[in-house]
């Protein structure tokens, strides 16, 4: 007869918390294989360049560049909101329909076949 150790325990609570939460609206595997989100990743990354060139521009003096560096940037992140809402209903959209899929292709083995439940049918 073997002890649980803490970790064991911890882990069962976890695995109990998980079981209670209601599922995402969106799988992040959907979402990050989708081309809208790594246009949106990429539009982020040029929006932090331009922001951290912004500053070194107002750092060196160089108004021109830390004017437009700025506009840039919150173009790009503005950009990004866009993209990141955009991708979210397409990878909600195809999370549905994969749970749909999955729903219909396994089905439990042994599982009782659900009764309607309804009154008797009477014979007149």
């Amino acid at each position: 007869m073997s002890k649980k150790t803490n970790i064991d325990k911890i882990r069962e609570a976890k695995e109990l918390e998980r079981a209670k939460a209601r599922p995402r609206s969106v799988d992040n595997d959907i979402l990050f294989s989708l081309s809208t989100a790594k246009a949106m990743m990429g539009a982020l990354a040029a929006g932090i360049v331009c922001y951290v060139l912004s500053f070194i521009g107002e750092a060196a003096g160089i108004d021109a560049l830390a004017t437009y560096g700025r506009i840039a940037s919150y173009a790009l992140l503005a950009c990004t909101f866009f993209l990141l809402v955009i991708a979210r209903v397409q990878a909600k959209k195809l999370t549905q329909e994969r749970r749909a899929a999955e729903a219909k292709v396994v089905p439990a083995e042994g599982a009782k076949k659900k009764r309607k439940r309804g009154g008797k049918k009477r014979r007149s």
